[in-house]
């Protein structure tokens, strides 16, 4: 799967969680360019990540994700 492919994958994740079905996403969308991204959507977005792609995030990880192009480097 190319990264592409991954970032389409993230991007319904994302407008699922935040209740923004016409959300775009970029590898520099981060939390400063969306207000409902908050800590509790973050664990939202990783949990419905790790579901979707079958990894796990270490909890340290999750507490400095700032931005979907840290998500994606954690992609298989």
């Amino acid at each position: 799967m190319t990264r592409a492919e991954k970032l389409e994958r993230l991007q319904e994740i994302f407008r699922d969680v935040l209740d923004q079905p016409a959300l775009r996403l970029s590898e520099e969308f981060s939390t400063s360019d969306c207000p409902e991204w908050d800590s509790v959507a973050t664990v939202q977005i990783v949990l419905a990540t790790e579901a979707d792609f079958g990894i796990r995030v270490p909890m340290d990880t999750v507490a400095h994700l700032r931005r979907v192009g840290e998500l994606l480097d954690l992609l298989p």
